[in-house]
């Protein structure tokens, strides 16, 4: 016979064909082999759910996960690249830019409004005083010579409303411009030395 080894090998009749009941033995598998079968075919079944939910989770379009669920003939929402208002939302609720305020410029300082009171016509003057340093510092004489010599004036600062009372004991003809001088004592109670020369309104009583 051209193969004999190959007859041996199917049944111990050699050399005759294998019949119905002989092909069963040969087809026949041993427990363990029965094993592997269920054991691979459990696992087969548990992968290909694994591996489509896999696919569909996914967060960006085009990459493989997509594509081996569409070659798998299951249809995957959302697969394109299409934008969605959630992903393209500006996380700060707005597109256009932001600005942080910063210190604003503060108030002007209100003007406080000084109250002069009224002066009777023919008993006063307005017009800048300014001060001479007295060797005397309790003197009460100031000089002007646009009041009544004697009288006693009272000299009203017309930015912020104090005054002080001088004697007009010793006028004279002042610098251009000065109606009053004051001793330094005197004109720093009613401004600051500074402030040199101030508008002033001088008053005095009936003669």
């Amino acid at each position: 016979m051209p193969f004999p080894g190959l007859l041996r090998s199917l049944g111990p009749n050699a050399g005759t064909v294998a019949g119905p009941a002989a092909q069963e033995n040969v087809l026949n598998l041993d427990v363990t082999d029965r094993r592997r079968l269920v054991v691979a075919a459990a696992l087969t079944i548990v992968a290909l759910p694994a591996i489509w939910l896999f696919a569909r989770g996914e967060p960006s379009a085009g990459t493989a996960g997509p594509s081996i669920a569409g070659a798998a003939g299951i249809a995957t929402p959302g697969v394109g690249g299409a934008s969605t208002p959630e992903t393209d939302a500006d996380a700060f609720g707005t597109d256009g830019p932001i600005f942080v305020d910063g210190p604003t410029t503060p108030p002007r300082p209100a003007i406080v409004p000084i109250i002069v009171p009224a002066s009777n016509a023919g008993q006063s003057l307005e017009g800048q005083a300014t001060y001479k340093r007295n060797p005397d510092p309790a003197a009460t004489s100031c000089s002007s010579a646009l009041a009544p010599f004697n009288a006693s004036l009272t000299v009203t600062n017309l930015n912020n409303g104090f005054s002080w009372t001088c004697v007009n004991r010793t006028p004279k003809v002042l610098a251009t411009g000065i109606t009053i001088e004051l001793t330094t004592e005197q004109f720093q109670h009613i401004a600051e030395l500074v402030d040199s020369p101030v508008p002033v309104r001088i008053t005095w009583g009936a003669g």
